[in-house]
């Protein structure tokens, strides 16, 4: 995740299976694929704004997807990943955050948020687990 400015962006990276996994049952189609050409944006947007809380300064961030694709990880499992954009009102001193993403398929979920805060060069990582489902949140 980037903040710069009055600007948020996030890349989330998740493996396929899994993700189909996750869409299927927020689409109620147990026969949904992510392609190439189709790697559903528009239901991985709601489902995203479902399991991942996210405010600056007491308010909610909209994120909204405006790009995605596909790649292999080093083990050659297949990735899918997407940038959501959005913006807040004035630079954010106080980030609260939730990745939820896929807690309710894998009890042993771990998400990773390496979040970037320029021009400062700013780095911290969080840390979340579906074992322990708990927002955190940072000061600027």
């Amino acid at each position: 995740m980037v903040l710069e400015g009055t600007t948020v962006a996030c890349r989330v990276r998740l493996f396929k299976d899994d993700l189909e996994r996750a869409l299927r049952v927020e689409a109620k189609d147990s026969a949904l694929k992510i392609t190439e050409s189709n790697r559903s944006d528009s239901l991985f947007g709601r489902y995203f704004a479902r399991a991942m809380r996210l405010s600056a300064d007491g308010r909610p961030i909209a994120l909204r997807v405006t790009d995605s694709g596909t790649e292999k990880d080093e083990a050659a499992q297949e990735v899918v990943w997407y940038v959501l954009e959005g913006a807040v009102a004035a630079p954010v001193k106080r980030l609260t955050v939730l990745d939820g993403l896929l807690f309710e398929y894998f009890r042993d979920q771990q998400n990773i948020l390496l979040l970037l805060r320029l021009p400062e060069d700013q780095r911290q990582t969080l840390y979340f687990v579906a074992s322990d489902p708990r927002e955190q949140g940072l000061s600027f």
